[in-house]
């Protein structure tokens, strides 16, 4: 169904003046890149670019106006002080008119796959409409809110944050009714200062609910309890114990998981690693709270279409993909899945530099080479600043063979080198260390 604004229109919700000739849009942009005909186009600024540049550029390609901090006279212009502020201001007034649950989500491990587990489960009764990947920022959760429209019955929006004050002020534009903690994690602490730091930040999703609001609780992050035990509206929780406890997990020979949930029965589901059971019994909290009964297929459907993890054959190896970011405890959850995995061959694990971790990086690192020897890692190559705290703690633990190597292609071919039918391979890493890039090479070896 969509919707639609004036100009007019949006200069009255900014409260800025507006004299010239109206238009109407459905739509917004804030990349010229991607920007569609007949949409609005937010001139965004940041620290290395002037959004005002690419003004004469969004109009070539048919926006049928601009919002910026300086006009141009390649087409009508809505000047504002602040661009970024006038597309959460639009994504405020928009929300509000609709009267349906919005459920927040934030954490330091699991947002984006909770976000797509929850929304697949809910979309089996309803009109959903979801944060696309992971665009949880300031840009990203007002673009995300203006996918609203008649047809929504609910939202599911994820919320990611580096320094305190940010989810806040997501939710004053999102307006959630409804939110959840994935876990409270040593994660971006450069930004936070401790874990309490943390604890803080992610603590705003829920000081935001109205009263009568509902706060879904991991019952196992003492953190998440905590808060929990503050919010005065309702709680739903879940965990080893709760309204929605797990009373058990394990693998098949097939390699998927098997869990069984109360209230709902066992499930058996594509997933590699026991802390994704917790992303699955928030799902189906949230699932069970909007009345929803079906949750084997969404969720599996959801599983095989993300992007987070995979797990795929590559030449001899079993491989586990899980190199989009990292943190202490996603490095340690995946190590853990790389030993759950049904094989008697080697366990091999390719890991780069968990980035933002501040002062204590390397006692960090040096508990990954620790859990690697814990868990039964045969074979450890580590890059990154902290790859020889990481080695050396792997060493100490009787990690087999470990190893710092900084080249991507390197790691592959040290990989290739060893590399034996029944072997079983995890590669992870923060985002900024491409580990990616070792999967690539290793596939040009065996194509």
């Amino acid at each position: 169904m969509g919707w639609s604004y004036t100009l007019r229109q949006l200069a009255s919700i900014l409260d800025v003046n507006w004299d010239g000739a109206d238009c109407s849009f459905s739509a917004v942009s804030t990349d010229t890149r991607t920007l569609q005909p007949g949409e609005l186009f937010f001139a965004l600024s940041g620290e290395r670019f002037d959004g005002n540049q690419f003004v004469p550029d969004a109009f070539a390609r048919g926006a049928s106006a601009a919002v910026c901090t300086s006009a141009s006279g390649a087409g009508p212009c809505l000047v504002v002080r602040d661009a970024l502020g006038a597309l959460q201001s639009l994504a405020a007034y928009h929300r509000s008119r609709y009267a349906i649950p919005v459920l927040a989500l934030t954490g330091s491990c699991g947002k984006t796959s909770t976000k797509d587990f929850a929304a697949a489960v809910l979309a089996t009764k309803y009109t959903v409409v979801k944060t696309q990947g992971n665009l949880n920022n300031e840009i990203g959760c007002p673009r995300s809110l203006l996918q609203i429209d008649a047809e929504t019955r609910v939202a599911v929006v994820e919320m990611g944050a580096n320094h305190r004050g940010e989810i806040a002020q997501l939710c004053r534009v999102a307006k959630p009714t409804e939110s959840a903690i994935t876990l409270i994690a040593p994660s971006h602490l450069e930004g936070f200062g401790s874990i309490d730091g943390v604890a803080q930040a992610k603590a705003e999703i829920v000081e935001a609910l109205p009263p009568n609001g509902t706060f879904y609780i991991n019952n196992d992050d003492p953190w998440c309890v905590r808060i929990g035990e503050r919010f005065a509206g309702d709680t739903i929780t879940f965990g080893r114990t709760g309204d929605v406890a797990l009373e058990d997990c394990r693998f098949d020979e097939s390699g998927e998981m098997r869990l069984r949930i109360k209230p709902i029965g066992e499930l058996r589901l594509p997933l590699y690693c026991r802390a994704h059971a917790h992303n699955v019994l928030l799902a189906v909290a949230v699932g069970l709270r909007h009345g929803v009964s079906e949750f084997e297929a969404p969720l599996r459907a959801a599983i095989q279409s993300g992007s987070r993890f995979k797990v795929y054959s590559l030449g001899p190896l079993s491989v586990i993909d899980d190199t989009y970011n990292a943190n202490p405890r996603s490095m340690e959850a995946a190590l853990q899945g790389l030993a759950d995995r049904p094989s008697a061959g080697s366990r091999i694990a390719a890991l780069g530099e968990m980035l933002e971790l501040g002062a204590d990086a390397a006692l960090y690192h040096r508990g990954v080479g620790e859990y690697a020897g814990k868990v039964g890692v045969t074979h450890l190559f580590a890059r990154g600043p902290h790859a020889c705290d990481t080695i050396g703690a792997a060493r100490s633990a009787k990690v087999p063979f470990a190893e710092a190597i900084e080249d991507h292609h390197a790691i592959a071919e040290a990989i290739h080198r060893v590399a034996r039918p029944g072997d079983v391979l995890l590669v992870k890493g923060s985002r900024g260390m491409k580990m990616e890039r070792v999967l690539e090479s290793l596939r040009a070896m065996y194509s």
